[in-house]
């Protein structure tokens, strides 16, 4: 991981965990090249889409993936 990757990684868990509705949520970030990983698990799909939503919004960040992130809801 690159000085930058790391700074990014620190201003988007930052930004994950300022969000009132995503703070205490368990998810990890890792980021190479720009791109931005993140593994956990959230409460429900809408918090999975905000996620992805807060952290496109952090400058510097190239691309997210969200495979890794996990929801608690089970389907009906």
């Amino acid at each position: 991981m690159t000085i930058q990757d790391e700074a990014l990684a620190g201003l988007v868990s930052n930004a994950v965990n300022q969000d009132k509705r995503l703070a205490g949520q368990a998810i990890a970030v890792r980021v190479a090249n720009g791109d931005v990983f993140l593994k956990g698990i959230v409460n429900t799909s809408d918090d999975r889409e905000l996620a992805l939503l807060v952290v496109m919004g952090v400058s510097g960040v190239r691309q997210v993936n969200i495979e890794e992130l996990r929801t608690r809801e089970v389907a009906e």
